[in-house]
């Protein structure tokens, strides 16, 4: 039999084959896999991901529930645009994060976006107030995009939504003239919205 080599910890003795229970959220998916007894990584192939994947996507409830805090300002406007839309807030705040790490984060002028709109005065606007915790369930599918965007900017997904959110809200309150790209995003957010809105 071949030995397995763990990246983790670097030791090819203890690397077993056994059932673990790999954690979504509040959920947890089962599969056979090569696990190290020393320090206890497994191994997530792209078939075991693959079967999570089908496993994630049959499920009928939320995996997670994170807790974002927002300025009474923001809670305001958000409320204000979601009607607009005939969408509740919450939804709404869900929507404007699936549409920030589905189609903002990987473009390559990112930073240049998010540093304008964190310096942009509408921005601003949105911190007057008292602050307070909402809750936002999250689904399995945009879980994975939260869960992959909050490791690689160590933030947590209530602070990935806080962002998602804000920079949404801005972008959809700005009528700055001489950024065309922000106009053409609004544009786009704006056309997302109105199309999940249609579909709810």
């Amino acid at each position: 039999m071949t030995k397995r080599f763990c990246p983790h910890c670097e030791d090819d003795t203890n690397v077993i084959e056994k059932k673990v229970s790999i954690p979504v959220g509040t959920e947890a998916f089962s599969a056979r896999t090569h696990v190290c007894k020393k320090c206890g990584s497994y191994e997530l192939t792209p078939k075991i991901r693959k079967e999570m994947d089908l496993w994630g996507r049959s499920l009928t409830k939320n995996v997670v529930e994170p807790q974002p805090v927002f300025s009474e300002a923001t809670h305001r406007f958000a409320e204000e645009m979601a009607a607009q839309f005939g969408l509740k807030r919450v939804p709404f705040f869900r929507v404007l994060t699936a549409f920030y790490l589905n189609r903002v984060v990987n473009r390559d002028d990112f930073q240049e976006l998010k540093k304008f709109c964190d310096s942009h005065a509408p921005r601003k606007l949105l911190d007057e107030g008292d602050r307070s915790k909402v809750s936002v369930p999250i689904r399995y599918l945009m879980y994975r995009k939260l869960e992959t965007f909050s490791e690689v900017w160590t933030v947590s997904h209530a602070k990935a939504i806080e962002e998602a959110v804000l920079f949404g809200l801005t972008v959809l309150s700005c009528r700055e003239e001489n950024f065309e790209k922000l106009r053409v995003i609004a544009d786009s957010l704006q056309q997302y919205i109105s199309e999940i809105a249609q579909a709810a």
